[in-house]
């Protein structure tokens, strides 16, 4: 279970989020149709830390938000309201860490205006605040195979919102490891044979990916990481095995990382990208269990084959009741989030039109043309 966690989120005035809220559980799953406001939510919750991270500043960037660009403050706000400012409260256990923003006097200034600093100075001094939550976040857009990753280490513990530093971080942990008080993964994340950080996670990618093996080396002097994959076969660079080990290992390292520290949050985007079905489910399976251990997680997802992999996996730990599922829709132009809980035995309590019906409808399509021969 996490230490510290957001346990409610409201928005006002962001995006298409006129007057959003939403309880939060450990494992938080967003979907629904394009545009219905799920990578909002996302980008609040990021604007929401990065904010706090700046506060003393007084304001905060639009066009670099944890690597999301948000582009300039106008198209932040709600078009159709004619109250100009934002609100984001992230709860923790019943206490709002609200931060208000509004617009520059420039409409083409990238930055926003942090209206309630003296708030948040004295919000810091509490026992529950954003600063006791490590957050970790993966963009959708995650680095590709590469021969060498250049090190870019912009925050501990982190493997970069695209990936980029997943190699140095297996170095980073391991050797941290190694450290007398280091830090440990929770024995529920160790399926591997040697109690090493990097070959707990090259077993949980042969678990998600069968027949997968891992290496890497990492040269401080040329600041560079090199990764090696096995895939039935020899070791090659990623490039020669594809997108979709390039894709998940981030996801891995990253999950088993803010395992080990703790008090963290966890966001993603698209963990399912590039993966074959069955991968998808394992890695659903494999997200709920660290969701189980110490981690909040949030994913952004279209596939349900990890929706499904969770939901077997918090069967299974009896922890349906911390996993929820945020299903966003279009209705006149307005964003609309329902609550879909999920019972003891991993079913769902409702199933909403428009979630995940499109199989049933193409079957149906599929025998009214058999049925009438054409």
């Amino acid at each position: 279970m996490p230490g510290a966690m957001i346990d409610k989120i409201v928005l006002k005035n962001f995006k298409c989020h006129k007057d959003f809220e939403a309880q939060m559980r450990n494992l938080n799953i967003l979907t629904g149709s394009n545009a219905s406001g799920k990578s909002s939510l996302v980008q609040a919750v990021l604007l929401a830390f990065k904010g706090w991270e700046s506060s003393e500043k007084r304001q905060v960037s639009t066009n670099k938000v944890f690597g999301v660009n948000l582009g300039i403050p106008i198209n932040i706000v709600s078009e159709e309201l004619e109250q100009k400012d934002i609100e984001i409260g992230l709860f923790m256990e019943g206490i709002e860490n609200r931060i208000v923003l509004d617009l520059p006097e420039d409409n083409e200034e990238i930055y926003l205006n942090i209206r309630n600093y003296e708030e948040i100075v004295e919000q810091k001094t509490l026992r529950r605040n954003l600063d006791k939550i490590r957050l970790f976040f993966l963009n959708a857009e995650r680095q590709g195979p590469r021969i060498v990753s250049f090190i870019r280490e912009e925050m501990p513990f982190s493997v970069g919102t695209a990936g980029e530093n997943t190699g140095f971080i297996l170095s980073e942990m391991d050797k941290n490891q190694k450290r007398k008080g280091g830090l440990r993964l929770p024995e529920a994340l160790k399926i591997s044979d040697i109690d090493r950080f990097s070959a707990n996670c090259e077993a949980w990618l042969n678990l998600i990916v069968p027949e997968t093996r891992l290496r890497y080396s990492v040269d401080l002097e040329k600041n560079f990481t090199t990764l090696m994959m096995q895939n039935q076969g020899e070791f090659h660079l990623p490039v020669a095995t594809g997108f979709g080990i390039s894709y998940v290992l981030p996801v891995v390292v990253q999950a088993l990382a803010a395992s080990a520290v703790g008090d963290s949050l966890l966001i993603i985007e698209n963990p399912e990208a590039h993966l074959h079905p069955l991968s998808q489910s394992r890695l659903g399976k494999f997200l709920s269990l660290v969701g189980a251990n110490g981690v909040q997680i949030i994913l952004e997802t279209h596939s349900e084959h990890i929706i499904d992999g969770c939901r077997i996996q918090a069967a299974k730990e009896k922890q349906c009741e911390n996993m929820q599922i945020l299903f966003f829709e279009k209705k006149d132009n307005d964003s609309v989030c329902s609550q879909i809980k999920i019972q003891e035995n991993g079913e769902l309590e409702t199933w909403p039109e428009g979630f995940f019906d499109q199989k049933r409808l193409d079957l149906r399509e599929l025998l009214e043309i058999r049925r009438c021969g054409n």
